[in-house]
């Protein structure tokens, strides 16, 4: 859910319409997915002055393709064209997106609505969401999730909306917010978006990685591949799973997500029909051979000035021994020696996570934006 703030425009006719799956973005009926793509573009110059995040047309398009662990629905909302006239692109004035789990979190829903900045106050966010919200209670989905982003974190000394976990303040007058908290939902984190500018100093990358090595030792050895081959399909599958409860999420009813190999082969299957590849690099406990931790940076074809940084996470029982600090660091290392291209990074992390933000501040990020993690109880 994003709603920044805009005028009330002139008052065209609109519907909800389902999208349907479409075998390729070139299809002749993807114009939906154009259309979603370019309403979430200028959403996210709206919010946060750039639209890095925006997802693509392909990445919708994969992602309905790829329902092999969730349910997903989609819908838009388009204008009413004289003569009943077939829409293009440029008619699609809001999108919803909905995901429902199928063999994990099977009571809860993650539902996405986003409104075009011209096309606000009439009442399209709220019918896309009720859509979505009433499909996924009749599917017997209990909890809703959403999220919000806001370009800043509100100061110390302006009203707030503060979050359940108490980290991190929230502008009050955000509109996505407002309209989630009218809809019933409350703010339960707060994620920190954060951006590293590119290059960073290589003798200072190069000090971080030689202390973390030291202090991880002969026993544990780095691997760096663009991909994760096969044979670490089941060490990456631990990782994921333990991502899913490791990592801070305050009081949100989420349960464990169980990964294995063949779940990770589909993931990266969906990456790459989406024009995204991953640079990976895993951290090996060379007595026992097995994956102690790992990150990902995310990259997208066609935008090669920005990646996202992907999950960074370090099994329990390896940690105390800066490994968190060394994959991030040689996987930085290694993304500024194949992608010299790249000129910023964007990632998120719970407020309450100051572990991780310690060392990503270290690393040279700083804060860019912040993230409402919403939910809504049906019970």
């Amino acid at each position: 859910m994003t709603t920044p703030a805009g005028h009330a425009p002139e008052q065209t006719p609109w519907h909800v319409s389902e999208v349907p799956p479409v075998p390729s973005a070139e299809h002749p009926d993807a114009w939906p997915y154009h259309g979603m793509t370019a309403v979430e573009q200028a959403l996210e110059i709206a919010n946060v002055g750039h639209d890095d995040l925006a997802r693509t047309a392909q990445q919708s398009v994969s992602g309905m393709l790829h329902q092999e662990y969730a349910d997903k629905r989609r819908v838009v909302a388009v204008r009413d064209l004289p003569g009943g006239a077939t829409p293009t692109a440029e008619d699609v004035i809001g999108f919803g997106f909905l995901s429902m789990p199928r063999e994990h979190n099977t009571h809860t829903a993650d539902i996405y609505v986003g409104v075009h900045p011209d096309h606000r106050r009439r009442g399209i966010g709220t019918a896309l969401t009720e859509r979505l919200e009433q499909v996924a209670a009749e599917a017997g989905r209990t909890t809703f999730f959403g999220w919000s982003l806001s370009p800043r974190e509100a100061a110390e000394d302006e009203e707030a909306v503060l979050p359940a976990t108490g980290a991190g303040r929230l502008p009050a007058d955000a509109a996505g917010i407002r309209f989630a908290i009218g809809r019933g939902y409350t703010v339960e984190q707060v994620e920190r978006m954060s951006r590293l500018d590119l290059p960073v100093d290589p003798a200072v990358l190069a000090t971080f990685e030689a202390d973390a090595r030291a202090a991880a030792g002969a026993d544990y050895r780095t691997h760096t591949w663009e991909g994760v081959p096969e044979e670490w399909h089941a060490g990456y599958a631990q990782l994921m799973t333990r991502m899913s409860t490791d990592v801070p999420q305050g009081a949100l009813d989420f349960g464990e997500e169980t990964w294995d190999a063949e779940r990770v082969r589909v993931y990266l299957q969906d990456r790459a029909d989406s024009g995204q590849r991953l640079l990976t690099t895993l951290v090996e406990h060379v007595p026992t051979g097995e994956v102690a931790g790992g990150t990902s940076f995310l990259l997208q074809d066609g935008k090669p000035a920005f990646v996202f940084q992907e999950e960074t996470i370090v099994l329990g029982t390896h940690r105390g021994h800066r490994l968190g600090m060394l994959v991030k660091a040689v996987n930085l290392r290694e993304l500024t020696a194949r992608y010299p291209q790249t000129e910023r990074i964007h990632t998120f992390n719970a407020e309450e996570n100051a572990h991780m933000l310690a060392i990503n501040v270290a690393l040279g990020f700083r804060p860019s934006g912040a993230e409402a993690a919403l939910q809504k109880l049906l019970r």
